[in-house]
């Protein structure tokens, strides 16, 4: 085959991979946070809570903030007795905006209360 005709398919296949290629959702994540999960959806925008399901009482609360921005902080909370599943909410925000998420994290079998914190992009 020529080198300029090899070049030339190399280059079409190449772009047609970009133009045709899906967005990234880098945004979406899922974290254990002790006793529980939050998990972000970034199509959806939906950040969810989930305390585990075990024997005793577990729940996990987090708290969002923006850094550097003030304003009322978003609060969802969790818990495997009143609410079984997840408790989710949409953050309604502009792209790429940065969160801090501060957890808590219980279950009763250990009776002590896990903290941490981390931030993501949405």
């Amino acid at each position: 085959m020529n080198p300029l005709k090899t070049v030339t398919v190399g280059v079409a296949v190449a772009v047609a991979s970009v133009i045709l290629a899906q967005p990234a959702l880098a945004a979406s994540f899922q974290r254990d946070v002790g006793d529980g999960i939050v998990r972000y959806a970034d199509p959806t925008n939906e950040l969810c809570v989930r305390a585990d399901s075990t024997t005793g009482t577990a729940w996990v609360e987090v708290t969002l903030t923006r850094p550097g921005v003030i304003g009322k902080p978003i609060v969802i909370r969790d818990d495997n007795i009143r609410h079984p599943g997840a408790t989710c909410a949409v953050l309604t925000a502009f792209d790429n905006v940065t969160y801090r998420a501060a957890y808590e994290s219980y279950w009763s079998g250990r009776g002590t209360v896990l903290r941490g914190t981390f931030t993501f992009e949405a």
